[in-house]
């Protein structure tokens, strides 16, 4: 059975500023996905069915 014991080592310091300028990367991306409405992507429409139409008024 493999070893599973953790490895640890240090961090150098260019290691660790790659680190923090990916965490706000994805701080950022998560925030704008949760601003932006959801796309409309037409799951469950059959192909057949033409789009509904708007009533005039």
């Amino acid at each position: 059975m493999a070893d599973k014991r953790a490895v640890s080592h240090p961090i150098s310091t260019s290691d660790l500023k790659i680190i923090t300028m990916t965490r706000e990367l994805i701080d950022r991306s998560l925030k704008l996905l949760r601003e932006c409405p959801k796309p409309d992507t037409f799951l469950g429409r059959k192909t057949q069915e033409p789009f509904p139409k708007q009533t005039k008024k």
